[in-house]
Parts: structure tokens; C-alpha cells; sequence
């Protein structure tokens, strides 16, 4: 198969799923990350404000603003991270991160403000910007799993 047949099948594939997605109209982009913010409003309660430039992605009257980092596993280099600027430390009061597979199974672990920011001072670097590794966010203390409600929301 050359590089030009495979262009064709993404395209047709990709136009197959956008002419049928209602959720194109409320959502301008789909995506792993914004399938990532969508569950994280479910199972925090809360809605999808979005915005980069607010250091949050949704808004949960149960965790206060919250953000979203989402990967697809491979994406991120040979060691899975979550990559936090000061910025996110700053704004949001609850940090959500979500690792998928290539096959789209998901990972999630949740962790505080007071959790999060004890990791990002440990790997802070000049810029603000912490790349912490998904074993040491995983094993932070206070980790929360949504994992399985999650799950249940997308009907599996």
C-alpha cells in the first residue's frame, strides 16, 4: 500500500466520522483530548469551559476549575509524562490526567492543587514548565482513579 492510498482511506474515514458527528456542532474539534475534557466534566459533575489561556479546561462546582492533560501513549517519548507550566499550577484547583493506548483504553489519575504542585516544584525547570513522569504522578498520595466511571459513561 503506497503513502497515497493510505492518504485516500484516511480521508475517506475521517469524512465518514465528521459527516455523522453531532458533536462536531458543539465541539470544533474532536479528538482524544477533548473526548479526555468531556469525560472529566462527567465524572467531576462539571462542564467543558476550554480555553488555553485559562490554565483549565472544565469547570466542577465538586473540584473547582480543573485541568485536563491528556496523551496517547508513544506520543510523549519512551517515558509516559504530564507536562504542567506554572500557569496550570496557578489557575486550577484539581489536575486530571488522562494517558490512551493507540487502541484508546484509557488511564486516568486525578490529584489536587496541593498534590500537583508538590510535583511540579520537584521537576520544575527554568522556564515553569515540570514534565513528571506518569509513575510519579500515579503514585502521588491523594491519587484518584475515574477510571471505571469513566468507562461506565462511554457504555462499557
Amino acid at each position: 500500500m503506497t503513502q497515497a492510498d493510505i492518504l485516500l482511506q484516511d480521508a475517506a474515514e475521517m469524512m465518514r466520522i465528521l459527516s455523522t458527528a453531532s458533536c462536531l456542532a458543539r465541539y470544533s474539534i474532536i479528538s482524544a483530548d477533548r473526548l479526555s475534557e468531556i469525560l472529566t466534566a462527567i465524572v467531576t459533575g462539571g462542564t467543558v469551559v476550554g480555553g488555553n489561556a485559562n490554565g483549565h479546561d472544565v469547570f466542577s462546582p465538586r473540584f473547582g476549575f480543573v485541568e485536563v492533560k491528556s496523551r496517547i501513549l508513544g506520543t510523549d517519548g519512551p517515558l509516559p509524562r504530564v507536562s504542567l507550566k506554572t500557569g496550570n499550577i496557578d489557575k486550577s484547583d484539581f489536575f486530571m490526567a488522562v494517558r490512551w493506548t493507540k487502541t484508546m483504553e484509557l488511564y486516568d489519575v486525578g490529584l489536587s492543587k496541593k498534590e500537583a504542585a508538590v510535583l511540579h516544584a520537584a521537576k520544575r525547570q527554568p522556564s515553569g514548565l515540570a514534565h513528571i513522569g506518569w509513575q510519579d504522578w500515579a503514585s502521588a498520595p491523594g491519587a484518584r482513579h475515574f477510571r471505571d466511571e469513566m468507562l461506565r459513561a462511554l457504555g462499557q
